[in-house]
């Protein structure tokens, strides 16, 4: 029975990886699962500006959560979904505060997406651009800040069992609103609370690191 606990224990501490190091070049890859705590060096003060971006490739169809930040009150404090929809466009959802809103992205291929939202409490304008191409913008949550503290994952929705199935790459975050529409390359160097070039994280269940083989365009390494 003892030799048995320590085996439990020992896969247990295998299926978990923790690491700060430069991704640069590199993708994460998740299936059956698999999700990605990081170590964020947030303020503490209220969060009134956001700007997200990230580069995924997937050959799911079904709803996936890619980006998640969950604070004790709100588990949807900032939540990003994708999924291909029957009518053969992807839809992105993004949740703030709690409220969702939608954007459904012209596809015709597979490949790389690179993604940016903004939000900015005062107008609670929330833009979504997708390989720089801006979609039509939305307004939600006006005049509400999120909180700090918070928990955030890559490839799961907290507190729920939704996953991501493919790779994630160039994940940055800033609590200011960016350009989105700036080229991919010059954004890693602005100050951000999460950075590709500088990642602090801890791998849980099926995620592996590995060099990216094909260049996508729209996300630059």
């Amino acid at each position: 029975m003892a030799a048995w606990w320590i085996c439990v224990l020992l896969f247990a501490s295998l299926s978990e990886t923790s690491l700060q190091e430069n991704l640069r070049g590199y993708s994460l890859i998740f299936s059956r699962k698999g999700y990605v705590s990081l170590e964020v060096d947030q303020p503490r003060e209220l969060l009134q500006n956001i700007t997200i971006c990230l580069c995924s490739f997937s050959d799911s169809q079904s709803k996936q959560a890619l980006f998640s930040y969950a604070t004790k009150d709100q588990d949807k404090e900032i939540l990003i979904y994708k999924a291909r929809g029957v009518d053969g466009f992807w839809w992105y959802t993004v949740y703030i505060g709690g409220t969702a809103e939608y954007f459904r992205v012209p596809d015709s291929y597979l490949d790389w997406q690179r993604i940016c939202i903004t939000w900015a409490s005062e107008t609670g304008v929330l833009s979504l651009s997708m390989d720089r191409n801006l979609l039509a913008r939305k307004v939600v949550q006006p005049g509400y800040f999120i909180k700090p503290h918070a928990l955030v994952q890559l490839g799961r929705a907290h507190h729920e069992d939704i996953f991501f199935h493919g790779e994630i790459h160039q994940v940055h975050m800033w609590n200011y609103t960016v350009n989105i529409l700036l080229y991919p390359s010059e954004m890693p160097y602005l100050s951000s609370m999460i950075s590709w070039n500088n990642m602090n994280y801890t791998t849980h269940g099926n995620v592996a690191v590995d060099y990216i083989l094909s260049s996508p365009q729209s996300c630059p390494f």
